[in-house]
C-alpha cells in the first residue's frame, strides 16, 4: 500500500510553518501547494534555490517527505516555459519525484503542445515526472475529464508526462455528470498520482468536506479498481473553498479559518477511513 500524503490546503489561512508541524503529526508525507488562486501574493520569485533549500530543510528537521508538488498553472500560457522550469527545479531540490500542475485550454492547445515539448525535456534532465490534473471548474479545458487527458497524452508520449487524477474534480467540472467510476478503467495506466478530495451539497452549491462524509464513495472505488492502492496519493481538502450553484470556485466564507482542532479532526477521519478502505 502507497503512503498517503497530506496537501497543505487544508491549513489554508495559516502559515506554512504551522501546516508542516501539524501534518508532521499525523504523516510522513506532505505535498506542498504553490497555486496563485489560493495565494494571489504568490510571486515567481519565490521559486529560487535559497528558498527551496531552506524549505527542505525544513521538511527533514520534521521529518517529512514531499514525493509531489502542487504548482498549478496554465501550461497554454506564451510565458509558461519559463515560468514553469524554476517551478520545476524547485520541486526537485525538494526531493519531489512529481510536479501536478494544469496543461490550459482546448483554444491554447498547440500553444500547449509546443510548451509541453520543451517540459518535457527539461523534465527527463531533471528526472522529474509532469502530472497534469483534471480541474474542478472552468470551461473549455483540455483536460475536462481522465478521457480527456489520455488523449493528450497520446499526442505527447512520453513516460514524463502523466495524469494527477482527481476524483472530485471529475464530478464538479462535469456538473455532476460525470462520476470517476465511469471512466477509471480507461485512464489508471496513464495516472501516476491520485488527488483525494471530496464534496457534499450545501445551502449554496457543493462544499468541500472529509473524505468519509462526501459524494464521492473511495471505499467503492478502492475495491472496485485495487490498482489505485500502488498509486502515490495525497489528500487535499482545501476546507475554506467550495463551489456556488453555478460550480464556480472560491472561497466559501471570507472570515477565519477553521480552528486548528476542527482542521485535525477532519484530517484524522479522512486519514482512517483511506487507511481501511485501502486495507480492504
Amino acid at each position: 500500500m502507497t503512503a498517503i500524503a497530506i496537501n497543505t490546503l487544508a491549513f489554508h489561512g495559516y502559515p506554512l510553518d504551522t501546516a508542516l508541524e501539524e501534518i508532521a503529526r499525523l504523516v510522513r508525507d506532505v505535498e506542498p501547494v504553490y497555486i496563485s488562486k489560493y495565494d494571489p501574493t504568490l510571486g515567481e520569485d519565490y521559486f529560487s534555490e535559497r528558498n527551496a533549500g531552506m524549505l527542505r530543510r525544513r521538511l527533514e528537521g520534521l521529518r517529512l517527505k514531499a514525493t509531489s508538488v502542487a504548482s498549478h498553472m496554465d501550461l497554454g500560457q506564451p510565458a509558461a516555459v519559463d515560468l514553469f522550469t524554476k517551478r520545476m527545479e524547485f520541486a526537485k531540490a525538494l526531493g519531489a519525484e512529481m510536479i501536478l500542475t494544469n496543461a490550459g485550454r482546448k483554444s491554447q492547445e498547440q500553444t500547449f503542445l509546443r510548451n509541453i515539448e520543451q517540459l518535457t525535456a527539461y523534465a527527463e534532465t531533471l528526472d522529474l515526472v509532469i502530472a497534469l490534473e483534471n480541474p474542478g471548474d472552468g470551461r473549455d479545458q483540455l483536460l475536462g475529464t481522465g478521457i480527456d487527458g489520455v488523449a493528450v497524452l497520446e499526442k505527447l508520449g512520453s513516460d514524463r508526462v502523466k495524469l494527477n487524477y482527481d476524483f472530485s474534480n471529475v464530478f464538479t467540472y462535469s456538473q455532476t455528470t460525470t462520476r470517476p467510476e465511469q471512466e477509471l478503467e480507461s485512464v489508471l495506466p496513464c495516472v501516476c498520482h491520485l488527488h483525494l478530495k471530496n464534496v457534499k451539497p450545501w445551502d449554496r452549491g457543493w462544499a468541500i468536506c472529509g473524505l468519509d462524509e462526501g459524494i464521492i464513495d473511495y471505499r467503492s472505488l478502492f475495491r472496485r479498481f485495487p490498482a489505485l492502492s500502488d498509486i502515490p496519493m495525497s489528500i487535499e481538502l482545501p476546507l475554506r473553498f467550495g463551489f456556488d450553484a453555478h460550480f464556480h470556485f472560491a472561497l466559501r466564507e471570507t472570515r477565519a479559518a477553521p480552528s486548528l482542532e476542527s482542521i485535525r479532526t477532519i484530517l484524522r477521519s479522512s486519514l482512517d477511513y483511506v487507511t481501511a478502505a485501502l486495507k480492504d
